[in-house]
């Protein structure tokens, strides 16, 4: 048994059983330190990638790491670390500061962790599914707000679909290979390709695609703001990382795959787009908006296509920076009573907190996909593997599509420092992790923008 592969798996899961232990004795009076330290024990996970011997292969083939998964370990940690400095303050605000939520981030981690290791459908599915449970509990931990629990409920009942249908999806992919492991499978007739569509459309729930998107504004609205941003960032950049393995080694092998996974991108980018604008509420906005960037990043899956694949995973992971940055600036802005993320509480806020409503913007323009922010480098690799790909109509659509969303990033901009201040919200103190997720957010997001090659070279050179 290898176990070097498993390093950044044992440090996480040593790190939560640490954390679950000391909460039993410290209570909550000591939450600033559990997140903390669970912030330290993530980044250790994430860096201990770096001691993996790869790539290699334990647990009887079912588990392997490789350049590519253990990339998508590296990128989850840091985003997942940044969520957990960015969260303390706020749950201290509004007096939600229980001792459980160090660990269950962690276990969300990890969950999908050992998902992008995984070889095997069905150990997917058990990783997968780590991560849902944990991600349920997180979304209804506003125990007194109605709000929080009506989002949790939902996202439970769907989430439990999405497992049906990847358990089913697994069955009659194993009915007609007679295998559960990935090894470019090559499936045919009724049962794998009722699978594939299973599959792809359990995977399509989790990234809040059309039309399995229906619990992503309420579980957005609903949870706790950090806890928004988290699933935000951190389920899409695992799941498409996975998608794009799956496309590769099973998904590809059904010739109406391009049918299937191109009418959901087009629906999800057009319906995402157009019920963005009907909103009032600029936190179920970017849920919405989050519907239109599934369809833009699945239409990097209609072709098993290294650059598209590498234009997508790039595009995710700088599409995470800015949401994370987004949310973050609502959070602090949440920790005043009286504010409700209504377009009105946005009305001239530039003017009594320039700074906050600059981080805003700064991070709206990027998920518009202007240059220099990294976002435009994403859709621009996109465009050009489709026109490469000669999906001409997909590019002329995701364009058109991309022109529609500027209005509504641009509307809360506009109220925010162009409209009239109507009440006064007075002083918001942003903590010393809010500071530091904002600062990394858009640094990120602008040093990628003007030197892709960072991290876009890198992943080009990845065996997919």
């Amino acid at each position: 048994m290898n176990w070097n592969a498993l390093i950044p798996e044992f440090v996480l899961s040593g790190g939560i059983l640490l954390l679950f232990a000391l909460e039993l004795f410290l209570r909550e009076k000591y939450y600033r330190f559990f997140t903390a330290l669970a912030a330290v024990i993530v980044l250790i996970s994430s860096f201990s990638v770096l001691m993996v011997n790869y790539p290699v292969s334990t647990l009887f083939g079912g588990f392997s790491v490789s350049a590519f998964n253990l990339t998508a370990k590296f990128l989850l940690g840091i985003i997942t670390a940044l969520v957990l400095l960015s969260s303390y303050d706020f749950f201290e605000k509004k007096n939600s500061a229980y001792g459980e939520l160090s660990y269950l981030y962690l276990i969300t981690l990890l969950g999908f962790m050992f998902m992008l290791s995984s070889e095997n459908l069905a150990i997917v599915f058990v990783g997968l599914e780590l991560a849902s449970i944990s991600m349920y509990i997180l979304v209804g931990l506003f125990r007194k707000n109605y709000i929080s629990k009506e989002g949790a409920f939902k996202y439970l009942v769907l989430g439990t679909a999405g497992t049906s249908m990847f358990v089913l999806g697994t069955a009659f992919v194993y009915a007609s290979t007679g295998t559960l492991v990935l090894n470019l499978q090559k499936g045919s007739g009724t049962f794998f390709a009722l699978g594939v569509l299973l599959l792809m459309s359990a995977l399509a729930l989790k990234v809040s695609a059309f039309p399995f998107h229906f619990w992503t504004p309420d579980a957005y609205e609903g949870a706790p703001t950090p806890t928004t941003s988290f699933l935000a960032t951190v389920p899409k950049v695992a799941i498409y990382f996975l998608f794009a393995k799956l496309t590769l080694y099973l998904f590809s092998s059904l010739t109406s795959w391009k049918f299937l996974i191109g009418s959901i991108a087009i629906a999800s980018m057009f319906y995402g787009n157009f019920l963005a604008y009907a909103q009032k509420s600029v936190k179920r906005l970017l849920a919405y908006s989050s519907i239109a960037h599934a369809g833009y990043f699945t239409l990097a899956l209609t072709l098993a296509d290294k650059f598209l694949i590498s234009s997508l995973l790039f595009y995710v992971f700088v599409y995470a920076l800015s949401t994370l940055g987004a949310f973050t600036v609502l959070s602090i802005l949440e920790k005043k009573d009286l504010w409700t993320h209504n377009f009105s509480d946005f009305k001239g806020i530039a003017k009594e907190h320039p700074v906050l409503a600059s981080f805003l913007a700064f991070f709206l323009f990027a998920l518009i996909g202007i240059p220099p922010m990294a976002i435009f480098v994403g859709k621009l690799g996109i465009f050009m593997g489709l026109i490469k790909g000669e999906m001409l109509i997909l590019s002329i659509l995701f364009v058109i599509a991309s022109v529609i969303s500027a209005g509504y990033y641009l509307k809360v901009i506009v109220y925010m420092f162009f409209f009239q201040k109507e009440k006064s919200f007075g002083a918001v103190k942003v903590s010393t992790g809010e500071s530091i997720t904002l600062m990394i957010s858009s640094t990120g997001i602008l040093l990628l923008g003007i030197f892709p090659g960072i991290l876009l070279d890198y992943l080009f050179r990845l065996p997919y």
